[in-house]
């Protein structure tokens, strides 16, 4: 492992002080993460209301986790210059502008821009709630402490789709945004309360605009050009914010390499530990959102014709197993060390998106259990055990530019994870209906109907199959609902190469021996 000594952090604030502010910091993560995955059961019934394509309705999903990760990384850096308590306050405070936007949305652009200063308000302050409980708690004790700080994570994430879903049972979508208004200001309040006593470390230095517009364009552009690749990949809306994208990000990797005070501190990757950490939540991030999004939602409602309160409940396996996984996982993490623990973790969850692979139209509810249940003890795992592997390798001083980066390989990822599947969804739906429907009369009308229903075109897909026979339309929207099943599945079986390739680097990089951080951090 690498040299170099990480000083042990000494808590600021008393032992009972310190569990008032892992409850407060963790109400904070709870509320982030639920709207994360809260918008999925709510997506068929918001396309119907709000005319959403496809597309549209993926951003509505990648503008939160796309602007909160950007915002992670800014949200890092600033929480080290004014101070973590302040952050949260104005965060959720941006957080709740958000809610009111997407509340009283008309149409895609203001429900999609609600969504992205939801994801900006939530981005700058949950740096800061990872960064105060690290700083919190002793070595000892960080593991269990991040362990209990990621129980509320997956908590939010179990949340989510059940508030939806009973949100909308109650009276609509809209509910899920004006009832979560209080929420914010009660997180505000208790951060505040809590908080009384502790004291900052705060960094010295300026802070680094030029890197933050470079890196969030560039990135933004880059899931747009991914997101587009379903048009096909000469097409300039595709390769035009890709190419741009890369170019954005490479400028910013060599201007945070040059000035003194950067946003992201590269040296840190040095450290096998912290980039270990980094990248195999970065896998996480890449797989899980997509999964929750495409399976949770999606192949749920629309292919095996759940309710969102069904969906919801459903989805629970693997978000309440993860929520229950994590603060054991943080007592082994502790005992035993994070890299062990994170290849097992990705490895369960690759074989579980493997199996997912295999789901059909036909698949019933007892037949989901065990892949989504494997799901969740993979996340629940890895959650923690990458957090303090990171969290572990980074100075006080940097704790929160520490707790932006750990947080940030997680949503950024899944925002392009969203974007890949989405265009993989996207095209080959379209072109599994038409060989579905090859030498058959309705192959053009089945089409016809496939590419108004990704257009989130309710009205116009209905006028097509009114043309034809009770018999033709049957045909057609199975063969849709099978084409559909057909390319989520095999998204799901890509991504599983994907973690079982995260696990061969995270063994790499962290190792497999059994030895506590106390030990053996660097």
């Amino acid at each position: 492992m690498d040299t170099g000594a990480v000083s042990e952090r000494i808590p600021t604030v008393s032992s009972g002080r310190a569990w008032a502010i892992l409850a407060a910091m963790g109400f904070g993560a709870l509320i982030a993460q639920m709207f994360s995955t809260v918008i999925g059961p709510a997506l068929p019934t918001m396309k119907d209301d709000l005319a959403l394509s496809l597309s549209t309705q993926t951003w509505t999903i990648t503008a939160y986790s796309l602007a909160f990760g950007a915002a992670l990384v800014a949200g890092g850096r600033l929480g080290d210059l004014v101070g973590e308590v302040k952050l949260i306050v104005i965060g959720f405070l941006v957080f709740g502008v958000g809610l009111f936007m997407s509340a009283v949305a008309v149409g895609g652009t203001l429900m999609i821009s609600g969504r992205a200063i939801q994801g900006i308000g939530i981005g700058i302050s949950a740096p800061a709630t990872l960064s105060i409980v690290v700083n919190t708690f002793p070595i000892a004790r960080r593991g269990f402490a991040v362990g209990l700080w990621g129980f509320a994570h997956g908590f939010g994430l179990f949340v989510g789709p059940l508030f939806a879903g009973y949100m909308m049972a109650i009276a609509s979508w809209r509910l899920i945004f004006w009832v979560s208004l209080p929420l914010t200001a009660a997180v505000v309040i208790v951060t505040i309360v809590a908080t009384r006593g502790y004291r900052s470390v705060k960094a010295t230095g300026t802070y680094d605009f030029t890197g933050l517009i470079l890196g969030a364009v560039g990135i933004t552009l880059l899931t747009l050009g991914l997101q587009n690749s379903s048009n096909g990949w000469e097409d300039v809306t595709t390769w035009g914010p890709l190419a741009l994208g890369v170019i954005l990000l490479i400028a910013f990797g060599l201007v945070e390499t040059r000035i003194k005070h950067p946003l992201v501190d590269f040296s840190l990757f040095r450290s096998r530990m912290f980039s270990g950490g980094f990248f195999a939540e970065s896998i996480v991030g890449f797989i899980y959102i997509p999964m929750l999004t495409f399976i949770g939602s999606l192949y749920f409602i629309s292919v095996l014709g759940m309710t969102p309160v069904e969906a919801g409940w459903v989805i629970v396996i693997t978000t309440g197993t993860c929520m229950l996984v994590e603060p054991l996982a943080g007592r082994i993490v502790d005992r035993i060390g994070p890299g062990l623990p994170t290849v097992v973790s990705l490895i369960f969850q690759g074989v579980a998106l493997i199996w997912m692979g295999t789901f059909t139209p036909e698949t019933t509810i007892s037949q989901l259990i065990i892949p989504l249940a494997l799901m969740g003890i993979g996340v629940g795992v890895a959650l923690p055990a990458c957090n303090t592997a990171g969290m572990s390798a980074v100075s006080t001083e940097k704790a929160g530019m520490g707790s932006g980066l750990m947080q940030m390989t997680f949503n950024i990822p899944a925002a392009l994870g969203v974007a890949v599947v989405t265009s993989l969804v996207g095209s080959l739906t379209i072109s599994r209906v038409s060989s579905g429907m090859a030498g058959n009369d309705a192959q053009d009308a089945a089409v016809a109907y496939s590419e108004a229903v990704e257009l989130g075109d309710t009205s116009g897909a209905a006028a097509i199959l009114d043309t034809l026979p009770e018999t033709v339309q049957d045909l057609i929207t199975q063969t849709v609902v099978a084409a559909q099943s057909s390319t989520i599945t095999l998204s799901m079986l890509i991504l599983g190469i994907v973690a079982l390739g995260g696990a061969v680097l995270a063994a790499i990089l962290l190792g497999v021996k059994r030895a506590p951080l106390s030990v053996s951090s660097h």
